[in-house]
Parts: C-alpha cells; structure tokens; sequence
C-alpha cells in the first residue's frame, strides 16, 4: 500500500515547510510527499525529507493542484493520496487513523480528520450540504453515539482529506474548472453520487489556520467571488440556480458587512456582483485578476 501526500502551496514558504515536517513526523510517513508550487518560489528545506516538487505554470488554484496530484498519484501507483492545506499541522496518529479507518470501509473514498482550529476549538466534525441552495456548513460537534467510529458526512472538506486512488480512477480528480473553493463539495457529491462513502474519522486530527474576526469566519473579496460563483455552477447542474441566488446573495450581504470593518466593503459587493453574474453565465475556470 502506497501513500501520497500532496502540499499545495501557496503563501509563506515556512508555513509550508512546517506542514511538511508535522507529515513526516507522523506514527506512519507518506511514501511521498508532492508539493505543488502555485506561487513558484518553493525550495525544500536541506537536511529534511525527500519532497517531489512541481511548478504550476502560474496558480492553478486549488481545485486544480488537487486535480494534477491526483492524477500523478495514480499514475505513481499510490493505494492513497492526501491533500493537505499549506497551513494545517497533522496530529501524530492522524494519517494511521485515516488509513486504518480506510482499510475497515472499502467503500470509503474520502475521509477527513475531525480539524480544529488554532487555539483547540473544532472548526469542522462534519459538513452539510442543503442541495436546493448548496449552502454548506460545519458541524462542530461529533454525532452523539458515534464513539470515536468513523461516520459519514456530506462532504469532506478539501483542507487535509484522504483520498483512495480506485475512487479517482472511477469517477475522475476534483474539477479544476472550480479553481478553489466547493471543489471538495462537488468532489464528494459525485463520490456519494457513484456508491462510495464520505467519512469522518474523530479519532484523527489536524489543526487549521483559520482566519476569524469575532468569532466569524472572515473571507477575501476573492473567496466571496468564488464562493458565490461555484455555489451557483453547482445549483444549475442540480437544476436549482433560482433558489440558490437568493440564499447566495443573502449569505454575500453579510460577507459584505464584514467587509465594511476592514473598508473593503466596495471590493467585497463588487465581488459578490461579479460571482453572482458569473455563475448565472456559467463562467468558470480562474477568477478575474482585479480580485486576486
């Protein structure tokens, strides 16, 4: 059985590094680890473990590192691929639980830790999917009676997920036309579309750089555009975009007002706007630069 851990990169090359280093200093270390470089300033460390690196020719996104890594994975010939955040630090049974758990479920093509955000609290248990509106949430707190068993979720997020390579070999990477953002959601709905099992493991855990502002979730005007715009690329194949305009615009007021604490309130609608019209086009694939 051979493990692929995968590192998109983007941001501080430190961060990076010491995502690598929580990897490699697990109960069970990947066979590989494969940074996808999206920014083109990524070096390994001299000393560390062995890291494959790829350049993007410029980003490609999340969406679409994820895509490329899978398809190297299981070109590679790797049983497992895991995607990780340049920003999470793994706990030190994390990759053995997700394993062990993938090992008991056949059927489980995606499983994800229990992620806890910096200071402890637990930013994700699970996630919802309202398949009219495709409003997703977390749950932050494990089913009662689930025991430390692992249980299936909506979807796994994209943030440090494991997936089985015969599950990609049957159904295909994450859509890179998404560039970032719900291509973990789509990627599990077409993985519970086509029989497989979208799991949580409690007893694995990862911890999260997650940016916050009084308690709430705290978004780019490049999030809210992609947000907003894949959220209704996802609707219209569901045959639902009338009801997930309303919930999207409502949900993009409040990113607005948020925005207005920092004065980037005008960037954050003018964001919204574009995410809402693109999507109701059916534009996808990167977002327009003046929001990068």
């Amino acid at each position: 059985m051979s493990v692929w851990a995968t590192i998109v990169h983007y941001g501080h090359v430190g961060q990076t590094r010491r995502t690598i280093a929580s990897v490699c200093a697990g109960e069970v270390a990947p066979d590989v680890v494969l940074v996808v470089d999206n920014q083109g300033d990524f070096t390994a460390p001299r000393g560390g473990p062995s890291v494959r690196t790829f350049r993007s020719p410029g980003n490609v996104g999340y969406a679409g590192a994820m895509a490329y890594a899978a398809g190297e994975a299981l070109a590679g010939g790797a049983s497992w691929i895991w995607v990780l955040n340049n920003d999470v630090e793994v706990g030190r049974s994390c990759l053995a639980e997700l394993l062990d758990a993938g090992t008991r479920e056949p059927r489980a093509a995606l499983l994800t830790p229990v992620i806890l955000r910096g200071d402890g609290t637990v930013w994700y248990a699970a996630g919802t999917v309202d398949m009219r509106t495709m409003a997703t949430a977390h749950c932050t707190r494990t089913p009662v009676g689930a025991n430390r068993r692992p249980y299936d979720t909506d979807y796994a997020t994209g943030c440090a997920v494991l997936c089985r390579t015969a599950f990609v070999a049957d159904a295909g990477p994450p859509d890179a036309s998404l560039f970032m953002y719900y291509e973990d959601v789509e990627w599990s709905l077409r993985a519970r579309g086509r029989g497989w099992r979208v799991m949580v493991v409690p007893a694995a855990h990862v911890r999260h750089d997650v940016a916050m502002r009084g308690g709430h979730r705290v978004w780019s005007p490049l999030a809210v555009y992609l947000l907003a715009r894949n959220r209704l690329l996802l609707a219209e194949r569901g045959g639902h975009t009338r009801v997930a305009v309303a919930s999207a615009l409502s949900w993009g007021i409040r990113q607005c007002a948020k925005g207005m604490v920092s004065r980037d309130g005008g960037v954050t609608r003018r964001a919204l706007y574009a995410g809402l019209r693109d999507g109701l086009l059916g534009r996808s694939g990167p977002p327009p630069g003046v929001f990068r």
